[in-house]
This record gives structure tokens, C-alpha cells and sequence, in this order.
């Protein structure tokens, strides 16, 4: 039982880690990256949205990329900055929209991994868990169920 509680919450932060690297600056090329189109394929539950674009590197003397996998949530037209991953596949956005869309499923790890030690202190220990410590894990579950919120309603805008 406990495993299972570490796989799901440690799950959405062992696969978004790139996403936030992108995202923060610490890896990928930086550049511009323009929504040239976007094609909605499937209908009800098995749609999706794919966005290709073109990709502008900073660096004046590396040659623009195109038909380069963009962010489904994209409008055609829209020009942010962005970071081409290593592989020239992708293109993650940069900004504050971008940063916020990253981090939002590591916080939903985090908000599922924060009562962990309050669980474990109940389940294998005869000591009732102090108030303060409970206003402790309200103000940090507050703070990540934000962090998720801003990052979701950042990639609805």
C-alpha cells in the first residue's frame, strides 16, 4: 500500500524533469518558436491536437528549424519564446506560461506525497500528530495545489 503511494506521487516527477529543464533554461537550444499550424486528428475521446511551427535560434548563425513539434495547447500564429530540446524534435515555451505548465505536474506529485510522513507517523507509531505539524501540511499542500492550479490555468490562457 505505502509503495504504491510513492510510485504514484514520485511518477509525475520522474516524467516531467524535462519538461522543467527545458522550461527553467538549463538544457535545450533557446530561440523563438511561431505556431504555423495546428491539425485536430480523431473525434470524442481519441481526439488530439498536434502543432508544428518553426523554430529561430538565438544564435544567429544556427539555421531556423521547421515542422517542429510544438505545445497542442498553442494558438496558429502565436510567437513565444521557447527551447528546442536536445534531439530538434521539440519545442518547449520558455516564459512564464511555459514555467508555470512545467511545474504543475510535479506539484501534483508533491501534493500527493506530502501527508506521506503524516501517514506513516499514524499508521506505525502510538504518538498523536501535534496541530502545529498539521498546519505545517495544510500551508505546503495550499502552496503545491496552487502551484498546480496556476500552472493548469496558465496553459488554458
Amino acid at each position: 500500500m505505502l509503495g504504491l503511494w510513492l510510485a504514484v506521487g514520485l511518477a509525475p516527477l520522474l516524467f516531467s524533469v524535462q519538461n522543467v529543464r527545458l522550461a527553467f533554461g538549463l538544457t535545450g537550444e533557446p530561440g523563438k518558436a511561431t505556431v504555423e499550424r495546428c491539425v485536430d486528428y480523431g473525434a470524442g475521446k481519441n481526439s488530439r491536437t498536434e502543432c508544428r511551427g518553426r523554430f529561430r535560434p538565438d544564435d544567429s548563425q544556427a539555421a531556423p528549424r521547421t515542422h517542429v513539434l510544438l505545445p497542442p495547447e498553442s494558438d496558429e500564429g502565436e510567437t513565444f519564446t521557447a527551447r528546442l530540446r536536445p534531439d530538434g524534435v521539440r519545442a518547449h515555451p520558455a516564459d512564464i506560461k511555459g514555467r508555470l505548465g512545467a511545474l504543475s505536474l510535479p506539484a501534483l506529485g508533491v501534493l500527493f506525497l506530502l501527508p506521506f510522513p503524516w501517514a506513516l507517523v499514524f499508521l506505525y507509531s502510538d504518538r498523536r500528530l501535534a496541530r502545529a505539524s498539521l498546519y505545517v501540511l495544510a500551508v505546503l499542500a495550499a502552496t503545491a495545489g496552487g502551484l498546480c492550479l496556476a500552472g493548469l490555468i496558465a496553459g488554458l490562457l
